[in-house]
Order: C-alpha cells, then sequence, then structure tokens
C-alpha cells in the first residue's frame, strides 16, 4: 500500500495551519490539487485566490469530490469538509513545499531554457521511470505555483525528481530554484521568448542563469551548441558548479549529434555519448527533439545510470499533445492528418517546428498559425520571418488569427491562399470549409492568441469512422458561419 503524501496533522505543522471546527475528521492526503474539478478521495484543495476567481468559492465543489481537506484563509463550517485555516494560501503551499524538498533525498533534476522545457522533461522522467521511482511536475506546472504544488506532491521516496522551471521575468527563476535546490540542471537552450519583458536577449540568458542560483554543487547540463554556452558556463562555474556537461552538434560536445534523420515513427539518429559511439530511435519528430534528446541522455549520465541503455528507450516516447503530436481521422467528411503543435509559440519553437516542411520530411496542406505573443518591439520583425519561410513552405491554405500575422502577410511577399481569420472561432469555421481528403493540417500559436481551441474545436469532432456522405453534401458545410 502506498504511504500517503501528508497527514492533516504534518499539514498543519509546516504551513503554521489550524483546523476549523468541523465534524469532519480528515484522511491522509495523497493529492494536492487547486481546481475543485481534479477533486478526489485523499485531495488537499488548495483555495487559492486568483485573477478570475476564488478558490474559497469552489470548496463546496471540493466536498462533493470527496476531498479529504483543504488548505483555506476564511473558512465555511456549513461545509462537510475539513478546513486548515492558515493566514496566506499561496504561502503556506510554498512552505508545504519546502518541506517536502527537505525531506526528498533523492536526485533533483530541474530543466529550464526558452524552448522545449517541458517536452524535455517528459522525455526524462520517462527514461528515468525505468531506473527507479521517479516524479515530475504535471503539464508545464512550472511557476511560482505550479513549483511549490510540484514539490508538495512529491513522494518522499522517490528517487528522482524532474522538475521544469519557466519564467516571464527576472528573478522569477532565482525564486523557485532556491526552493527546488537541483542537483543537476539543463538548459535547454537560449532564445528570443517573452523578449516583451526583457531589454535584450542577454537579459533572457542571465534570467535562465538563475537556475544555478539555487544548486550547492552538482552539474550543470549545457547546450554547447548555443551561443550563450560561454556565458551559461561561467555563470555555472561561478554559482560554485565545477562539472559541467555539454550536448550539441559540435565536435568538442560530450553528448554529441552527429547526424539525425526523421522518418514515418520520429527521428533516426546517430551520436557519441561520452566516447561511445550509438545509434538509437526517437519517438518524436523535429531536429530540435533530437538535440534535446542528447540534453536528456547527458542528464542520466550525470545521475551515474547508463546513458547507452537509456537510449534504447527513447523509441518509445512519442510526440507530445500540442507539442507535435499527430491525430488521424475524419473531419468534416475527410480523412485528415492533424499536426498539434498548439500549445504554445516563440520565433524559436516555430522556426523549429517548420523545419522538417522546409526539408521535406513533413507535409503540411493547411496551416494555421496564431500571433506569437509577448515579444514587444521585435514582433513585427519575427512574424516576417515566419511569414517568409511559410512562403517558401507553400502550403495551400494558411488561416492566420491575429493583427501581427495579418500584418506581416500583407506586406511579405507569398502565394500562398491566406485567409485572415477573427477568432479562432472563424478559424475553426473556414478551415472545415477548406480541407480536403487527405490533407495534413499543422496548427501552431502562442496560447493566448488561441490556435490551441482551433486544435480542441478540430478534435473534439475528430472521429475514426467512415464518412458515410461525400465531402460535397456533407451537412456540417451549409451550417458553417463565416463572418
Amino acid at each position: 500500500m502506498t504511504a500517503p503524501l501528508w497527514t492533516v496533522d504534518e499539514i498543519c505543522t509546516h504551513t503554521s495551519g489550524i483546523m476549523a471546527e468541523t465534524a469532519m475528521v480528515p484522511a491522509p492526503i495523497d493529492h494536492i490539487t487547486m481546481d475543485s474539478r481534479m477533486c478526489r478521495k485523499g485531495s488537499l484543495f488548495v483555495a487559492l485566490p486568483g485573477a478570475q476567481a476564488d478558490g474559497h468559492d469552489f470548496l463546496a465543489k471540493a466536498a462533493n469530490a470527496d476531498a479529504s481537506a483543504a488548505l483555506v484563509t476564511t473558512p465555511d463550517i456549513s461545509i462537510e469538509l475539513a478546513q486548515i485555516i492558515v493566514p496566506d494560501c499561496l504561502a503556506a503551499l510554498t512552505a508545504l513545499a519546502v518541506a517536502g524538498r527537505n525531506r526528498f533525498k533523492g536526485a533533483m533534476i530541474a530543466i529550464t531554457g526558452s524552448v522545449g522545457k517541458t517536452g524535455t522533461k517528459e522525455m526524462l522522467a520517462h527514461l528515468l521511470r525505468a531506473c527507479g521511482q521517479s516524479h515530475a511536475n504535471e503539464g508545464n506546472f512550472n511557476n511560482h505555483i505550479g513549483l511549490p504544488l510540484s514539490l508538495a506532491a512529491l513522494p518522499a521516496g522517490s528517487q528522482f525528481a524532474i522538475q521544469e522551471i519557466g519564467m516571464n521575468h527576472a528573478g522569477e527563476i532565482a525564486k523557485l530554484t532556491r526552493i527546488a535546490r537541483p542537483d543537476i540542471a539543463m538548459i535547454t537552450r537560449i532564445a528570443a521568448v517573452h523578449s516583451g519583458h526583457f531589454e535584450s536577449i542577454d537579459a533572457i540568458a542571465n534570467a535562465k542563469a538563475e537556475i544555478f542560483e539555487g544548486m550547492h554543487g552538482g552539474t550543470a547540463v549545457l547546450n554547447i551548441d548555443d551561443p550563450f554556452f560561454p556565458h551559461l558556463s561561467q555563470a555555472a562555474k561561478s554559482a560554485g558548479i565545477s562539472r559541467i556537461v555539454t550536448f550539441g552538434s559540435h565536435s568538442d560536445a560530450e553528448f554529441c549529434l552527429l547526424s539525425s534523420r526523421q522518418d514515418n515513427d520520429g527521428m533516426k539518429i546517430e551520436a557519441d555519448l561520452s566516447g561511445v559511439p550509438v545509434s538509437f530511435h526517437l519517438g518524436m519528430s523535429g531536429q530540435h527533439w533530437a538535440m534535446n534528446s542528447l540534453g536528456v541522455l547527458a542528464c542520466v549520465h550525470a545521475l551515474g545510470e547508463d546513458p547507452v541503455a537509456a537510449s534504447d528507450s527513447l523509441a518509445s516516447f512519442g510526440d507530445i499533445a500540442g507539442r507535435g503530436a499527430c491525430h488521424n481521422g475524419i473531419f468534416n467528411g475527410h480523412a485528415i492528418s492533424v499536426i498539434d503543435d498548439s500549445y504554445n509559440a516563440s520565433p524559436a519553437s516555430m522556426s523549429a517546428a517548420l523545419a522538417p516542411f522546409l526539408t521535406g520530411a513533413r507535409h503540411t496542406d493547411i496551416m494555421v498559425l496564431s500571433d506569437m505573443l509577448e515579444l514587444g518591439s521585435h514582433s513585427a520583425a519575427a512574424h516576417d520571418d515566419i511569414v517568409a519561410t511559410v512562403a517558401s513552405i507553400g502550403p495551400r491554405h494558411v488561416i492566420a488569427i491575429g493583427d501581427d500575422f495579418a500584418h506581416a502577410f500583407a506586406k511579405v511577399a507569398h502565394d500562398c491562399d491566406v485567409i485572415i481569420a477573427n477568432d479562432p472561432a472563424h478559424a475553426t469555421d473556414m478551415l472545415a470549409r477548406l480541407v480536403q481528403a487527405d490533407d495534413t493540417i499543422f496548427i501552431k500559436g502562442s496560447k493566448g492568441s488561441g490556435a490551441w481551441r482551433v486544435t480542441n474545436a478540430v478534435l473534439s469532432v475528430l472521429t475514426d469512422k467512415t464518412p458515410t456522405t461525400s465531402a460535397t453534401s456533407h451537412p456540417a458545410k451549409e451550417k458553417l458561419h463565416v463572418t
């Protein structure tokens, strides 16, 4: 039987909380969430205040879902739910995270970078599960709320913990890494992401290098191909880190990518792993994932595990939803494929995702693109560059959402049929009108600009059933509304 994460008495001790006077006898906690929809027996519901809603408004839903207890600032004793009263829910959650990290005796690996953090974290977790009990943060829970949630839910007996760490502003990673205290820190690469919040890409590099501030020795895993490698390497050394393991395509890389070739099932990779030549298959698609796989194997090596043996397991690690996963089925009467890269977008991640189309390794008939956000004064030039790349690829149709792509397509020469959509719903309508049999649809954009909404709309009706009517007479076409 799995031991609980915490008893309620332990939570009260670490958070300086007191129990509300209810008749409920709290059960041990084995799950922590701030979303009442995710509550179940054994859950601790953290009633965080938010910009749109206050978690205290959902205490009844947590109770109805059979949650074991809730962390609150203002209890509602009319609800049949054990409640732990604290002055500040986020501060209490962070205190519980610190306690979770303090009792953890395994190895902590932290991953940051401008692009590829979540996929790299999931790839490493996939490999380490074969080596021992491993815990990774859910999704991209990588900020001032997500990281405490992850560490508070860290099982004490895990051998490995993998924590993604993100940021929008300088100073954020420094605070998070002091809580996580990683033994190994990996930086995927530096790129102009969130550049609207930074004066220069140098400032972005400095912010990412904050990950070393929470380390006491340990190992840095760095991309030797990154132009900022000398800066990051020096920052690691200045923080007292003497061991730096490098990955990349440069001949000096300890974990060296020799070649990569895309095939129908992902990537065929030739590499040198710290002096050992290997050939392995990666289930993900794209040169950037081939590169990050070498960084992941470098982390495995830094942990004292066998990277050559671990490389055999990469074939079973495929593309992630929202980050390149491919879906096949029937949409509006047509058999199609959807390449879902819609979780988020930056100039670097957009370029990386488009690269296989330029080389012919991948094909697309329709692209749905939504604006890249938080680029500040660099936005116009960045969108111009992406439009030039799209023009070189030459899909049959491009459906663009957002003013930045609209302006870029208006001034950059292209032969594509470009449709400017008012919003994601309009884009979905247009996609349904334009799709043909055997089309491949590529969808990508920043989360705030809504490409993911098009993906969700398509996948929600995608079916593997053969259509019973022809595409030209499909009733959905007559019902589509286009403004």
